[in-house]
């Protein structure tokens, strides 16, 4: 074993240091505690890790990839000793900085790196399963970690991926060659290598990240029934854009397959695991009442594409803003007034409350007049003067009343957010 780790610590070394990166919108604070950085697979975590071990001396480098097989042999050891053992024989004079990517594979790791923590050594780790991180971290690491979700990339990585830059009067200019690359982020999504790719090889690529997820993150880690997963799928990626209980889902099922609430609920529960899905509830003070119904939404909007038949802009937008919204806010719900009007988005963070309709389009009068029929009624309700419908590319300022909605192109918004915002903002509580 210590002579595999050996090969291993000295080839990711080179392999580090031979990486062409894309610097991403992450401001990855230093601190003294472990960052974690977690997150879907291919959303460009290992590659954060190698981000930041490039700005180390190379020989200070513990990268070690638990995804790796050759480390298989390390969870049937009593103690990972070795790992540090074997560094300091190659490195005798040095202190490690560690780089633990995709740690969940690793038995006991909490344990292990509440040890090294404690012995002062510098430690960053991935990781790719929601559930098993964050238990993990809140029982054995709580205090002594600050974790950061990484998502695939946003807009304006996306821009940066294809070396393209725009002005601010690019956006009257070059309004055409900016809606062309925002549809083709809308229909594909933000994964990487998705992005890099020609149009007639993104099917295959984005198939095959999907079914990385979905037959290792779900099928077999899970032990369930592909079929009846992948129907769980289907009808949530039919119902985004509407709010649905698990038991309407069983039924919507049980029409092709039959099956039970509790089952569909077992498979339901397991889809955030993996960040393949995040729920989003009802605004109400009764906690039962916010359970009963919830909007779900996919991580990237390449999963819609692929698990459609035909392409359905207003669900692809939706899903768009939310995830927009999701990197920048810990907490968003939809809204109901006490009319049952709709409003897709609805953010509170402390005294600041947030109205946002997403709709593709405004050009349709009937989709007009509900979108702000809806907004208006909400803002009415929570005393806010302000609203926000975010469109593909309608601009308008709508006064009504003495209050204010602003019709704004999601692209616009996309190319003008501060995305270091981002960093950290998930589980600031690991700090207490």
């Amino acid at each position: 074993m210590e002579e595999i780790l050996k090969r291993i610590i000295l080839e990711n070394q080179e392999i580090i240091a031979g990486k062409t990166l894309v610097s991403r919108n992450y401001s990855i604070t230093e601190t003294g505690y472990i960052t974690v950085l977690t997150g879907i697979r291919r959303s460009g975590k290992t590659y954060t890790l190698y981000e930041i071990a490039r700005t180390i001396e190379p020989e200070r480098v513990l990268f070690l990839d638990f995804e790796d097989e050759r480390l298989l042999a390390l969870n049937s050891l009593s103690g990972y000793d070795i790992i540090i053992d074997t560094y300091k024989i190659l490195y005798p004079d040095n202190t490690p900085i560690l780089f633990f990517d995709e740690i969940q594979n690793l038995n006991n790791w909490h344990f292990y790196l509440k040890r090294l923590h404690v012995a002062g050594y510098k430690i960053f780790v991935t990781g790719s399963n929601a559930h098993l991180i964050s238990r993990e971290i809140a029982t054995y690491l709580k205090g002594r970690s600050l974790e950061t979700t990484i998502f695939p990339f946003s807009f304006r990585e996306f821009l940066n991926l294809k070396n393209v830059t725009f002005q601010p009067k690019d956006a009257i200019v070059n309004q055409p060659k900016i809606l062309n690359l925002f549809e083709e982020y809308l229909q594909y999504g933000g994964f990487p290598e998705v992005i890099k790719v020609e149009l007639v090889d993104k099917r295959a690529v984005a198939k095959n990240i999907y079914n990385l997820l979905f037959y290792k993150d779900l099928v077999a880690k899970y032990d369930k029934n592909d079929v009846l997963l992948k129907l769980v799928v289907n009808k949530i990626t039919e119902n985004i854009t509407k709010d649905f209980s698990i038991t309407s889902l069983a039924n919507k099922i049980n029409t092709v397959y039959k099956t039970s609430v509790p089952t569909v609920t077992d498979y339901f529960n397991i889809l955030p695991e993996p960040f393949l899905t995040t729920n989003i509830y009802p605004f109400r003070n009764s906690f039962v009442k916010r359970e009963s119904k919830r909007k779900t939404y996919l991580a990237d909007n390449s999963f819609i594409w692929l698990n459609r038949v035909s392409t359905d802009s207003s669900r692809l937008f939706e899903n768009l803003v939310f995830n927009f919204l999701h990197r920048k806010y810990a907490e968003i719900f939809y809204y109901k007034t006490d009319n049952n009007l709709e409003v897709d988005f609805f953010i509170v963070e402390g005294e600041s409350k947030k109205m946002i309709q997403a709709s593709y389009s405004l050009e349709n009068s009937d989709t007009r007049d509900r979108e702000i029929r809806a907004l208006l009624k909400a803002m009415d309700e929570q005393s806010l003067e302000r609203g926000y419908i975010y469109t593909y590319n309608n601009n308008d300022e709508i006064k009504i009343n003495n209050k204010t909605i602003f019709v704004t192109p999601l692209w616009k918004e996309m190319l003008v957010f501060p995305e270091n915002l981002q960093k950290n903002r998930n589980n600031t509580s690991n700090y207490l």
